[in-house]
C-alpha cells in the first residue's frame, strides 16, 4: 500500500488487518508504517525501488492511496506525485505480478453546482488536484491491470485535516472562518468509512468498477463547521469573503472549499453491500471531535 502512513492511510491498514489481510506498507522512513503493517522501502519517485519493492511484497493487490491533496499549491508538485508517480507504481506492476490496483481516486474536482454526481457523471474538472486524480484514473483504467477506482468526497474523522484545519482553528483565538455564504453542499464521508470502501473495492469490486463513496446526506458547508463548533462547545464560525480567502490560501484550494455537490453512493451500496458507519455529519461529526486526543 501508498500512503500508508497518512490519515487515510492508518484507517485503510486498520480496516485490512481487521479482515484478516496482511498489509505491506511503502514507506520511505522504515518506522513510520502503522502497527501491524511490514515495512517496505520506496520512492514513489524512483521507479527502481518501487520495482523492487513489489518483487518483495509479492502482493495480490496494491491501494494506492498516496498523493498531494488540493492544498498544495505547487500544480507541478501535485502533477509530479499525483500522475508520474502513479504512472511510475503501475510501470512497476505492470512489469511485476501483474497484481489487482485499487487507485484511491476523489469526486472533488471543481464546482458542481449542487449537482447530483453518480459515476458516470462528467465531473467538473476545475483545479490541478482534479486534474491530476483524473489524469491517475486514466493511466490505471488504460493499464490492463485488474484494476477499481474509489472516488471518495470530503473525507474527515479524528485525525488529518479536520483536526488540524477545523478543529484546531475552531478552537484558536478569532476561530475558523468559513469562505462565502457557506451554503454550498458539501458530499462528506468519514474515513472509517472510506477504508471499508476500499476494503470491499480489494476483496470483491469487478475490474474496471468505479464508485463514489459518501455519507448518505450532504451538508451546507457552514452547517458542517457549525457541527464541529457545537461539538468543541465554541461559537459559531464567522464568514470571510471569497475574493479575501483567494488571496491569501490560493485560488484552488478555495474552490475544492467552495464546490457545491452531492453525490450518490447507491452504486457501491448495490454492488459491494457497503453501509457507511456514519451515515450523515450529524453523527459523524461530533463522534470524530469526541474521539480526538484530548
Amino acid at each position: 500500500m501508498t500512503g500508508a502512513s497518512g490519515f487515510l492511510g492508518h484507517a485503510v491498514c486498520a480496516e485490512l488487518l481487521l479482515r484478516g489481510h496482511g498489509v505491506a506498507a511503502l514507506v520511505r522512513r522504515p518506522g513510520s508504517e502503522p502497527e501491524g503493517t511490514r515495512s517496505v522501502p520506496g520512492d514513489l519517485a524512483d521507479g527502481a525501488s518501487l520495482a523492487a519493492a513489489l518483487a518483495d511484497a509479492r502482493p495480490d493487490c496494491v491501494v494506492h492511496l498516496a498523493a498531494e491533496i488540493a492544498s498544495q499549491r505547487s500544480a507541478d508538485r501535485i502533477d509530479e506525485v499525483n500522475v508520474r508517480g502513479t504512472e511510475r507504481l503501475l510501470q512497476a506492476c505492470l512489469a511485476g505480478s501483474r497484481p489487482r490496483f485499487v487507485f484511491v481516486s476523489t469526486v472533488v474536482t471543481g464546482d458542481a453546482h449542487g449537482s447530483l454526481l453518480e459515476e458516470d457523471s462528467e465531473l467538473p474538472v476545475q483545479t490541478a488536484y482534479g486534474r491530476s486524480k483524473r489524469e491517475g484514473e486514466r493511466l490505471v483504467l488504460a493499464s490492463g491491470l485488474d484494476a477499481v477506482i474509489v472516488r471518495p468526497s470530503h473525507v474527515y474523522g479524528p485525525g488529518g485535516w479536520f483536526a488540524q484545519e477545523f478543529v484546531k482553528r475552531l478552537s484558536a483565538p478569532g476561530r475558523l472562518a468559513v469562505i462565502g455564504s457557506g451554503e454550498n453542499l458539501w458530499d462528506v464521508v468519514r474515513v472509517e468509512d472510506v477504508a471499508s470502501a476500499v476494503a470491499l473495492a480489494a476483496e470483491r469490486a469487478a475490474p474496471g468498477s468505479v464508485y463514489h463513496v459518501v455519507d448518505d446526506q450532504p451538508i451546507s458547508f457552514y452547517d458542517f463547521v457549525a457541527l464541529a463548533a457545537r461539538a468543541l462547545g465554541v461559537g459559531p464560525p464567522r464568514r470571510i469573503p471569497t475574493p479575501l480567502a483567494r488571496l491569501v490560501a490560493g485560488r484552488d484550494p478555495v474552490l475544492a472549499v467552495t464546490r457545491s455537490a452531492r453525490s450518490s453512493n447507491a452504486k457501491i451500496k448495490r454492488e459491494l453491500g457497503w453501509r457507511p458507519r456514519f451515515a450523515t455529519a450529524a453523527e459523524g461529526v461530533p463522534d470524530a471531535v469526541g474521539s480526538l486526543p484530548s
